[in-house]
């Protein structure tokens, strides 16, 4: 797999009246969901806890605060981008994949099958670092399984999460360039 430094970037991923950002970030550790199992039958069972303080997720400014965007690298593949974390702290150069429900969390960087993103603008065109035109650009982001990226509520968690979701549902984000040809 070719990594090619002239397609790759940091940046800012940003949604309107919105912080973005892993949610242990944004709510303080430790982000413990319960699932509940409610399908219209009986669940005996102990209710499963899970931790989504790694979980990419929203907040409003109205309850937060306005606070830093999330800053990812944006590092090209042939295949489309992986997008790592980039900050200070435990999920440092972690790779954005899904997990539990097709949500976005920050994994391992050394994960052995990551997932890629493409990028588009409004038109539906396909971008690449050389090619976004501003260093602010509204993008869309779609992964390797063609499937679009936007807001999803999960049953039994009071937050909402970065998801494949369906085109329908994509959400559009505010990409704001910080430095270009980057190596990883």
């Amino acid at each position: 797999m070719t990594h090619d430094t002239q397609h790759s970037f940091i940046a800012t991923l940003q949604i309107p009246n919105h912080n973005l950002d892993l949610l242990g970030i944004l709510y303080g550790q430790p982000i413990i969901v319960t699932d509940s199992f409610a399908s219209g039958g009986f669940f005996s069972g102990r209710p499963q806890t899970r931790d989504d303080s790694a979980a990419v997720g929203i907040q409003p400014h109205a309850i937060g605060g306005v606070k830093e965007p999330l800053t990812l690298y944006f590092r090209y593949t042939g295949k489309g981008y992986e997008i790592h974390i980039k900050h200070t702290g435990k999920y440092d150069r972690h790779r954005l994949a899904k997990h539990y429900r097709d949500i976005l969390y920050a994994k391992n960087p050394t994960l052995k099958d990551p997932i890629t993103f493409t990028l588009f603008d409004l038109q539906n065109a396909l971008v690449t670092g050389p090619t976004l035109p501003k260093e602010q650009t509204l993008i869309t982001l779609k992964t390797h399984h063609n499937k679009s990226i936007g807001i999803q509520k999960v049953k039994g968690s009071p937050h909402h999460y970065l998801a494949e979701v369906a085109d329908r549902n994509k959400t559009v984000f505010m990409l704001s360039i910080l430095e270009r040809n980057v190596p990883y």
